[in-house]
């Protein structure tokens, strides 16, 4: 299991990833979640996605990565609607450290959300960051 935390780009925020050694990964993650105003008049939004990825370059020290996920922008009390749609991550992770359960994390994700009202929305979201593995026993 890993987790990464996202501090610039488009979408801050963090997520968990596994199996940094396998082929196949999923990845879970929560970004630009604000909450705002007083409590009579909260509003805010959060996005979250859930994604498979797939590794086709799987090196020591790189770990190239696409896939296909579920995107989510939940909105509360702004008067707009929730989205819902796909979001195809395209990143990479680098372990340049000595302990190699550690990394930076570069991702570009083309996405495509609509409301029920059939309204789309386009976009492509970014972020850096670092990612930590957590060690696991072998057996």
């Amino acid at each position: 299991m890993g987790i990464g935390l996202y501090p610039t780009g488009t979408e801050t925020g963090f997520g968990l990833r596994t199996g940094k050694d396998s082929r196949w990964a999923g990845d879970l993650r929560v970004t630009r979640f604000g909450m705002q105003g007083t409590a009579e008049a909260r509003t805010g939004s959060c996005v979250n996605e859930a994604s498979i990825l797939y590794r086709p370059l799987h090196l020591e020290r790189i770990r190239l990565h696409t896939g296909l996920g579920f995107r989510v922008d939940w909105q509360f009390g702004t008067g707009q609607e929730h989205r819902y749609g796909a979001v195809m991550p395209i990143g990479v992770e680098a372990f340049p450290f000595p302990i190699h359960l550690a990394g930076l994390f570069f991702e570009a994700a083309p996405y495509c959300t609509i409301d029920r009202s059939g309204v789309p929305s386009y976009g492509v979201r970014t972020v850096a960051g670092f990612v930590c593995y957590i060690p696991t026993r072998e057996r």
